[in-house]
């Protein structure tokens, strides 16, 4: 409840001077990091899924987890109200993009620990992304599931965190035996390069017999990966 009551505080708030692109405050607990997009508003209305105020030359975006609102209050008070220390300096944002062509992936670092011995001979070449190739056009924006080879769908639940980096999340269903979490990242480094990791980890779920499964090596199986791209051509 007190969550909704902030929430409508900032969209109630005082107005503050126009501008012609668009604030951008992107914010969590602990506080926010404001900046000029080359956004106009209707380009950012368009993009997030919401309605464009007559008046939002004189509001903030405000971006929670990926919950989006029009808020009037300051860069400053909205920093507060998610914790900061009421410093959000506007800083000039000029999204990067990602150059069409040839991407090759190659994978940097590859790590099991933990693990079925079985498993661990298993696992590698599941993880293995080294010396894919897939020519990309990129619509201007990037996107982590273009870097995906084949027909197959991106099975990862990306969330954009910036319009350079993404955090995605692999959904397994819950068997009652085994604990199964999947957590990827993926972030634009330079026009021409990105970089990816994954990290795979299995326990005992709730109610399993942890013990049985520390027996046989899988009460803590860990999977790392790092992955590089790079275009290297047209």
């Amino acid at each position: 409840m007190r969550a909704l009551f902030l929430i409508l505080g900032l969209m109630l708030a005082t107005p503050a001077l126009a501008q012609t692109k668009v604030v951008l405050a992107d914010c969590k607990p602990g506080g926010c990091r404001c900046s000029l997009s080359n956004a106009t508003g209707q380009e950012a209305a368009v993009t997030v899924g919401l309605d464009l105020p007559s008046d939002w030359e004189n509001m903030v975006l405000v971006n929670n987890d990926g919950f989006y609102f029009w808020s009037y209050q300051s860069r400053e008070d909205i920093d507060i109200v998610f914790d900061g220390d009421g410093k959000c300096d506007l800083e000039l944002f000029n999204a990067m993009v990602p150059e069409d062509g040839t991407w090759k992936s190659s994978v940097r670092v590859q790590d099991v620990k933990g693990c079925l011995p079985q498993v661990a001979q298993m696992l590698p070449p599941m993880v293995d992304g080294t010396g894919h190739v897939k020519q990309i056009v990129w619509g201007g924006k990037f996107h982590p599931s273009q870097f995906v080879v084949g027909n197959a769908p991106d099975g990862i639940r990306w969330t954009e965190v910036r319009p350079d980096r993404f955090d995605g999340t692999f959904p397994i269903p819950d068997n009652g035996v085994l604990d199964v979490t999947v957590t990827a990242t993926a972030t634009l480094t330079a026009p021409d390069t990105a970089e990816a990791t994954m990290a795979l980890r299995i326990g005992a779920a709730n109610g399993a017999n942890a013990g049985a499964l520390a027996a046989i090596g899988m009460a803590n199986c860990r999977v790392d990966a790092i992955y590089d791209f790079a275009r290297i051509g047209p």
